[in-house]
């Protein structure tokens, strides 16, 4: 077919008619176009990807640090919870690491060891009372020292331990073999008994406990156990125990009373200087006789002097009270350091003046 050709000056696109080589160009155009827009789109998309990670590798580590606010991501709380979750599980493995060789006893480790330990007193003073009872005194002395020593007031045997401790001392202090206590003597012509009470810093009452001796007769050659020992005393006042050693041991407990006329505050070093039986009590312009109940001092009185840096305390006593049995206890009673009739009798025998007080702590 021949072509059709143009016999006029003008384009046919003037006319509305399109030509073969119009359309060819025409399809290139949009096939130029196309690909001009995927290369923008395609650069776009890599640009924008770009722009992304690089903005989370910047935000992500400053997140994890800061707090969180509202617009940070749910995976940063989420790696924020978890982080907390790990520092704490962390720490507890520390901590757990850290006192894996701490040997504080738990609860449970301390009921133990109190039940063993109260075990092992109560077989410790079976076997005392056993010795006690088999009149070996001096073994049944040694186990209670042993036991009492390292033990509190407050513990359930330690009343019943010192008062066995008491009974087999005065045993022994009476029988006059007591080797701590008792040294032998030989009366010689001109020997009394407070003669030699002096001379041994002892009392007469003393001696003739220890040899049985109802009356102060004495005759040249008789052998007589002299009680030698560095009597001292002290009063613990929280625990209200009045502690007697002889030549630095144990030797008995008492306990005492202190009453209203004793200083809140008194505490140190004193001595007994001067002793009296049935001594009359004088108080407020009133005067009472012995054994009778305004007399609130009871049958012995030994009247405390301060020593070293206490010299000007004001004075107190260790005596009885115009109670049978034991004294009154209540915070107010009058007195001293009161102990029962029976104990201040006893001590009162047992201690010679100059005798060492030291008075322990104040009260709880």
């Amino acid at each position: 077919m021949a072509k059709l050709r143009s016999n006029t000056s003008g384009n046919f696109r003037n006319y509305g008619i399109t030509t073969v080589d119009s359309g060819r160009r025409r399809t290139r155009g949009y096939r130029y176009a196309a690909l001009l827009l995927m290369l923008v789109v395609c650069a776009a998309t890599v640009f924008g990807v770009k722009h992304h990670f690089d903005r989370r590798s910047r935000v992500a580590p400053e997140a994890m640090v800061q707090q969180p606010d509202n617009d940070t991501p749910a995976r940063t709380f989420a790696d924020e919870r978890a982080l907390s979750e790990f520092d704490e599980t962390a720490a507890a493995i520390r901590d757990h690491r850290e006192h894996a060789n701490d040997t504080t006893p738990t609860p449970l480790d301390i009921r133990q060891l109190e039940q063993q330990r109260l075990k092992q007193q109560r077989k410790l003073y079976d076997e005392a009372l056993q010795a006690f009872n088999e009149r070996k005194f001096e073994r049944c002395r040694t186990i209670l020292r042993d036991m009492l020593v390292p033990m509190e007031p407050s513990d359930a045997l330690y009343d019943a331990a010192a008062s066995l401790l008491g009974r087999a001392s005065m045993n022994l202090y009476k029988s006059g073999n007591d080797s701590e206590t008792n040294v032998d003597y030989t009366v010689k012509k001109g020997d009394t008994l407070s003669r030699i009470a002096v001379d041994y810093n002892t009392s007469v009452s003393a001696i003739q406990k220890a040899n049985g001796m109802s009356n102060t007769r004495l005759s040249i050659g008789q052998k007589l156990k002299i009680p030698q020992s560095v009597w001292s005393i002290r009063i613990v006042r929280p625990d209200n125990k009045l502690i007697l050693y002889a030549n630095g041991k144990l030797f008995k407990i008492y306990s005492v009373y202190p009453g209203s006329a004793v200083s809140q505050s008194l505490s140190g070093s004193d001595k007994i200087f001067s002793k009296q039986k049935d001594p009359v009590w004088r108080v407020d312009g009133q005067t009472y006789q012995p054994n009778t109940p305004g007399n609130i001092i009871g049958p012995r009185w030994m009247a405390l002097k301060g020593t070293g840096a206490n010299s000007d305390a004001p004075g107190t006593a260790i005596h009885g009270t115009n109670r049978a049995g034991t004294p009154d206890a209540s915070p107010g009673a009058p007195g001293y350091f009161r102990l029962s009739n029976d104990d201040a009798k006893e001590l009162y025998d047992l201690v010679p003046c100059e005798t060492v007080v030291e008075i322990k702590g104040s009260p709880r």
